[in-house]
């Protein structure tokens, strides 16, 4: 089955959108393109997007107080490293994973950060974390932001990582405002849960604008029968191993 996935840049979506052709279809847009009339299913989101307007010291200015004095603290931080555009895959990955299952969730398959951007921050020679980002030029679309889980109780080392994670958000924000792209997207704003309110107030530290986000998706009938049919398949196989 083939389909399509569109980031939405004032395309003739009349052309593009075939149903003849796909049996999927996935468009992302900044602004609502009302295509439920047309068959499509939207889901709406609020995001955070840095913009990437005035100098980079303008830039650095609009995060909190406290964000800017651990930014400008990693400068005095011995054997830290930050890599831009970290081509080491294997160990972003491998971070990312270990992060995921120390928060209960079941990490994205490795083919995910295939042609994603980096950004990636060294303790020692240690990955400590990490923030990959897809190049959906003219936004740089942060993939996700993750860490080095502590084992023990290290108050130092924990520092470390906090300021670091906040100063790679900064990297992609200069790497951004080099490259000329219009705003870093942080992704969803979102407060339903005390997990993800504390991730929101952490996004909201770097000075970000409210934004919205339309994801419209299309399933023929085709693929909706058979996704019913995986389901039913997969409903009596759980009941048998049970």
């Amino acid at each position: 089955m083939d389909s399509l996935r569109v980031l939405y840049q004032d395309e003739d979506l009349g052309v593009l959108l075939d149903k003849k052709k796909y049996d999927l279809m996935t468009v992302i847009s900044y602004s609502d393109l009302g295509l439920e009339s047309s068959g499509f299913k939207c889901k709406h989101k609020k995001l955070a997007n840095i913009y990437l307007n005035g100098t980079t010291e303008e830039i650095l200015d609009r995060f909190a107080r406290t964000t800017r004095q651990e930014v400008s603290q990693t400068y005095n931080i011995s054997e830290l490293e930050f890599k831009i555009n970290d081509p080491d895959v294997d160990t972003t990955y491998n971070l990312y994973k270990k992060f995921e299952v120390a928060q209960g969730r079941k990490p994205w398959g490795r083919e995910t950060f295939e042609g994603v951007i980096n950004f990636n921050a060294y303790y020692k020679g240690e990955l400590i974390a990490s923030v990959p980002c897809y190049d959906l030029r003219p936004v740089l679309q942060v993939r996700a932001i993750f860490s080095k889980r502590l084992e023990e109780k290290d108050h130092a080392l924990y520092k470390i990582i906090g300021r670091a994670t906040r100063r790679l958000i900064f990297e992609i924000c200069k790497y951004g405002k080099e490259r000329e792209y219009e705003f870093v997207g942080l992704g969803s704003v979102n407060y339903g849960t005390a997990q993800k309110s504390n991730v929101a107030d952490f996004k909201m530290f770097f000075g970000p604008q409210i934004g919205d986000e339309y994801t419209y998706t299309y399933k023929s009938r085709r693929l909706a029968a058979l996704e019913m049919t995986k389901e039913y398949l997969s409903s009596i196989i759980r009941k048998f191993k049970k």
